[in-house]
């Protein structure tokens, strides 16, 4: 089997690298490889993570960050996996969302920029709300950003999204779990926004503007 390594931390590149050389192949380009290896944390892994959907190839994570929800593996035990462990991994076809050619893995948010003013935001044929604004997860980001404003987790395979606002005002609206395929969203507050693609900040948004289910998939290998 054949591995490409990316990390965040260099030192823990070069642990990786010598006991995977045992039971496999570690290469420098990613189209020789049979799988992508991140890591570090989930931070990195939806870095690294971009990389595996634009190649088309599965993910494994080992954690040697802070947060492993998405890693299969701890760094302390890299010593101990055989060719067995990677080879007894389940692939999973994780949903992303698109925005004007952006891949979220997790989430796409529409924010207030300034910390003082409220937000409205109108997600067409499902809610409006004025407030901080609104997460558009996918199940694999159900469990982060979504889920600490009171969104629900989905099951890791879902192709669901959920539509979660953040500090809604004066509203008894809360997430909305969905289907479509296409969301349509209207940022008419006359408060600056912005929109972020998993955690990356794409700049400054108002109008109207379409977040979409991406053709593509994350391959994550899990146990």
């Amino acid at each position: 089997m054949k591995f490409y390594l990316s990390a965040k931390n260099e030192e823990n590149v070069e642990l990786v690298k010598q006991c995977l050389s045992k039971i496999g192949e570690v290469v420098s380009t990613i189209s020789d490889s049979d799988m992508i290896i991140s890591i570090g944390g989930d931070g990195t892994l939806l870095r690294v993570g971009k990389l595996a959907i634009a190649n088309d190839k599965p993910i494994v994570g080992i954690n040697a960050g802070h947060l492993g929800y998405l890693c299969a593996f701890k760094i302390e035990e890299i010593n101990h996996l055989e060719l067995s462990d990677f080879v007894n991994l389940k692939e999973t076809k994780r949903t992303l969302l698109e925005y004007d050619g952006h891949i979220a893995i997790n989430d796409i948010c529409v924010l207030k920029n300034n910390p003082v003013q409220s937000i409205e935001v109108e997600v067409k044929n499902i809610a409006s709300w004025k407030g901080d604004g609104v997460i558009i997860s996918t199940a694999t980001g159900s469990s982060s950003y979504n889920q600490a404003a009171g969104g629900p987790l989905l099951e890791p395979e879902s192709s669901s999204l959920v539509v979660t606002p953040i500090c809604p005002h004066f509203s008894n609206e809360g997430y909305r779990v969905v289907d479509e395929e296409e969301i349509y969203l209207n940022v008419s507050s006359r408060t600056p926004a912005i929109l972020s693609c998993d955690n990356e900040v794409l700049g400054p948004i108002s109008g109207d503007i379409t977040i979409k289910k991406s053709a593509k998939y994350l391959r994550l290998m899990s146990k």
